[in-house]
């Protein structure tokens, strides 16, 4: 699919046409928000370090890698502590745990989604921190337009493969399936 995406205007050339997809697409088949806030980087948050991150997903999760050295780059953190964490905290979530112990377990469930379903890395192991403050409120999640940021990604990706910036290509795949 890489040789038939076009950049410039964001389509595939396919022996039968063109095609691409749409926001529809994300919104029909996949139930993402299209209309909404958008998702977007803080302002404040860029000048966080490896260190603000770790604090704040401290404070929201209550999980902390074990090792301090477990932060690669500025914002990443591998992703076995947190599924390994996630497996042993998953007993201890019944009908009876109060909000805010299945909240912070929510937080940590959507933040492997999100690294590892919708805006994935081409490292394959390592899950964002940037995404944290989108979850301080659970609640404002259906409110953003996740569907518009995982299509903007998907395309980032593919004009970086297209254009042979990068290697492989990450990215929200299942409309490439369901399209072609």
């Amino acid at each position: 699919m890489i040789e038939r995406w076009r950049p410039e205007t964001h389509t595939f050339h396919l022996p039968i046409g063109e095609a691409t997809i749409m926001l529809e697409d994300e919104e029909v088949l996949f139930g993402l928000p299209v209309d909404g806030l958008p998702v977007a980087y803080q302002h404040a948050l860029r000048d966080y370090r490896g260190f603000h991150y770790m604090h704040m997903l401290q404070r929201l999760t209550r999980f902390q890698p074990a090792e301090e050295t477990a932060l690669s780059g500025a914002s990443r953190l591998p992703l076995t502590p947190v599924q390994q964490h996630l497996e042993a905290v998953d007993a201890e979530i019944t009908d009876d745990s109060p909000p805010e112990v299945i909240g912070r377990h929510t937080r940590l469930v959507l933040l492997l989604m999100f690294d590892g379903v919708l805006f994935p890395n081409t490292s394959g192991n390592l899950v964002s921190l940037r995404f944290l403050h989108h979850l301080e409120r659970l609640d404002d999640l259906p409110g953003y337009s996740w569907g518009a940021t995982v299509i903007g990604y998907l395309y980032r990706q593919m004009c970086r493969a297209s254009m042979g910036t990068q290697r492989d290509v990450a990215g929200f795949l299942s409309p490439l399936q369901v399209k072609t």
